[in-house]
Order: structure tokens, then C-alpha cells, then sequence
């Protein structure tokens, strides 16, 4: 009985944690390609913000980072830049980046972007039209870089695989 409470136990805690997934790109790499991208020069001065996956981070730490940003506690961990500690949560659950044919280099190419635009560009987080010009950098970073590393659902292999 022990015996099958304990793989039992063994397999939910196992179920409980999806595959995740890491960028194929460094995080400097990637601010590389989008300052060239952006006709901006490197700043070694400007601190790289900290990147924390969402498998490896606390919920409520989350809802504390990103509240003063958004003005509300999300109920999950999702992609964000956090200006105000110069803090970058990343959703690494391979399965979504499979489902929607993405790589997990493009989300955090979002978030650089938007990290660009405080660090470099002093721009204000609070205009929204800044989200239009992270997804640009976005798809630009990902039809640059990412087509081969995209996880592939059924037939085709993934990236991260090889």
C-alpha cells in the first residue's frame, strides 16, 4: 500500500509540472539584435534586467512585482517587464510555445524591447501604444531568428529536442 501511495504521490507531483522550455539565446544576444534592429548603440553601463522563469517563480511575488505597473494582481504568471526593478518573468511552458508555433526567444524579445524603450528610450510603460512597437521587435526577432528553433507540434521535430 505505501508502495502505491507513494507513486501515486509520484506521479501527480510529476503530472503537476509541465515541460518548460529556455530561451536557445542569450539574453545579451538578443538586446544585441534588437538595438541593431533599433539604430541604438549598446549602453554596458545599463544593467540587463533579471530574467525569472514562470516554473521557478512565486505567484504571489509576481502579483507584488507587477502591481504598481498594472494597477492588479494577475491570477497566473505570464510575460511582463517590470520597469521599476528592471525584472523580466517569462512563461516557459513548452506546450504553449508548441501550440501557437512560437519560440519562448521571441516572448523574451517582447519584454527586451519593452525594456529598451525605459532603459534607452525613457519612454513611459503607461503610453499603450509602446506595446504595438514590442510586438513589432517581436515579429521582427522571431522571423529573423527563431524559424528554426520554433517547437513544432505532431510530425516535425522540435528544436529543443535535438
Amino acid at each position: 500500500m505505501k508502495t502505491l501511495v507513494f507513486t501515486l504521490t509520484l506521479f501527480v507531483m510529476l503530472a503537476a509540472h509541465a515541460e518548460t522550455v529556455k530561451p536557445a539565446y542569450s539574453s545579451h544576444f538578443i538586446l544585441t539584435r534588437i538595438l541593431e534592429y533599433k539604430n541604438l548603440s549598446f549602453k554596458p553601463e545599463i544593467p540587463l534586467p533579471t530574467v525569472l522563469f514562470s516554473s521557478e517563480a512565486n505567484l504571489k511575488e509576481f502579483q507584488d512585482d507587477v502591481e504598481p505597473q498594472w494597477g492588479f494582481r494577475p491570477d497566473v504568471i505570464t510575460n511582463a517587464y517590470i520597469a521599476h526593478l528592471n525584472k523580466i518573468y517569462l512563461y516557459d511552458d513548452k506546450a504553449y510555445y508548441a501550440e501557437h508555433q512560437r519560440c519562448i526567444d521571441d516572448s523574451l524579445a517582447h519584454e527586451l524591447a519593452h525594456y529598451v524603450q525605459v532603459q534607452y528610450r525613457k519612454w513611459d510603460l503607461s503610453d499603450e501604444s509602446l506595446e504595438w512597437d514590442a510586438i513589432d521587435t517581436q515579429n521582427w526577432f522571431r522571423s529573423q531568428h527563431c524559424s528554426r528553433h520554433t517547437t513544432k507540434t505532431k510530425k516535425s521535430v522540435s528544436y529543443y529536442q535535438l
